[in-house]
């Protein structure tokens, strides 16, 4: 190769094609229970849930016997705050998605 020459390329070269490779097969265990979106969006609640309780559990025990700092508090409650708001801007956006799923007309 001379100075200033550019050398080839191919991009094929050297790499082996990953669509010919044979993939290993999943063999889905019909014994392993999936999960589904009910039981999905129940545990997310009940997750919020228990955050929110939080931050009033702490305030009674900061109050109370004086253990616990008050930043840990408004941290807790600064959590449960944003958690809440994301889901109820979640909730907000699966409704406005199910009402344009009643709008499309077949």
């Amino acid at each position: 190769m001379k100075i200033g020459q550019i050398p080839s390329f191919s991009m094929t070269q050297g790499v082996k094609n990953p669509f010919q490779a044979s993939m290993p097969k999943l063999q889905l265990d019909s014994a392993v229970q999936k999960p589904n979106f009910q039981d999905a969006i129940v545990n997310s609640l009940n997750h919020v849930n228990e955050a929110a309780q939080v931050p009033d559990a702490l305030m009674h025990d900061a109050m109370t016997t004086g253990g616990v700092d008050v930043h840990d508090v408004m941290v807790a409650n600064a959590k449960s705050e944003l958690l809440i708001s994301i889901t109820t801007q979640v909730a907000t956006k699966v409704i406005q998605a199910y009402d344009k799923i009643l709008q499309i007309q077949i």
